[in-house]
């Protein structure tokens, strides 16, 4: 059964609040052992906050289902890319909850980012997704998405 939702201009504080939940269960069980969930909602919250402020601009959208219920959010902010020095598009999340998924709702919000994009004259799109987040990384790849970079880390 198909589900129905609209797509609509975010604010900051929603897309804040709805992605704080979704972003909760990847952070690693080490983190979560240092970090209390208010500890991690206050972090959360001021980092995307000065992030945000960091953008020439932003975009927020929010897929929002027949009762008014946030399903689906994407954030993307227009920046200079570090090395090439031209502006790209970052989407920093798009998320769909778990229960709404495989109804359209990421395509709509990538969409929407992509649109967003051609009228401001940006032609590159980037995000990074977990390596381990296969799913993900082929649903991008299907969407045209391919790896550009490597981001690598190692714990100390």
């Amino acid at each position: 059964m198909r589900k129905f939702f609209r797509i609509v201009e975010g604010d900051l504080e929603s897309f804040i609040e709805f992605d704080r939940a979704m972003s909760w269960p990847f952070v690693s069980e080490s983190a979560k052992k240092l970090l209390s969930y208010d500890e991690y909602a206050r972090r959360h919250e001021e980092l995307v906050k000065r992030l945000y402020s960091s953008n020439l601009e932003n975009f927020i959208r929010l897929a929002v289902d027949e009762g008014g219920r946030v399903v689906g959010a994407v954030w993307a902010g227009i920046r200079v890319d570090p090395v090439d020095f031209i502006p790209i598009c970052y989407i920093y999340d798009l998320e769909v909850s778990e229960d709404s998924r495989g109804h359209g709702i990421g395509t709509k919000l990538l969409s929407a980012v992509e649109e967003f994009c051609r009228l401001k004259g940006v032609r590159r799109l980037a995000l990074t997704t977990p390596a381990r987040n296969k799913e993900a990384i082929e649903w991008y790849r299907r969407k045209g998405f391919a790896i550009s970079r490597v981001y690598m880390q190692k714990e100390l």
